[in-house]
């Protein structure tokens, strides 16, 4: 399963729906605090989030995953339109970051890159 944190309905359709289509199942969460408990809870391949999200924001949810030993492993790709974005995933230490509007292509690579085989 690769998790999905993106308050956008839109948006949040379109990567779950692309990673499907790529033999990959998909959960899609709105907000930090619930992707902080799935990733806890259910251990994703990896996680495409984006930066701003309600309640804990995406910076706040990166930092609190890879500080704890349990989900530090756990690839963390922002997501963002934001122009601050590598800054901002070198800062709280996402392995990754793809900027807003982005390729299908590119996310592929990414869960390529990152994502290992669901069995």
């Amino acid at each position: 399963m690769i998790l999905v944190v993106e308050d956008d309905p839109q948006v949040a359709r379109l990567i779950s729906l692309v990673l499907q289509r790529n033999g990959h199942h998909a959960e899609v969460v709105s907000d930090g605090e619930s992707a902080l408990q799935r990733a806890q809870a259910n251990r994703p391949l990896m996680i495409f989030a984006d930066l701003t999200i309600k309640g804990m924001g995406g910076e706040e949810l990166c930092s609190a995953l890879k500080s704890h030993p349990d989900t530090r492993s756990i690839p963390y790709v922002i997501v963002s339109g934001d122009r601050d974005l590598a800054e901002k995933a070198r800062v709280c230490g996402a392995d990754d970051y793809m900027g807003k509007p982005f390729e299908f292509e590119d996310l592929i690579r990414l869960v390529e890159k990152y994502a290992r085989a669901e069995s």
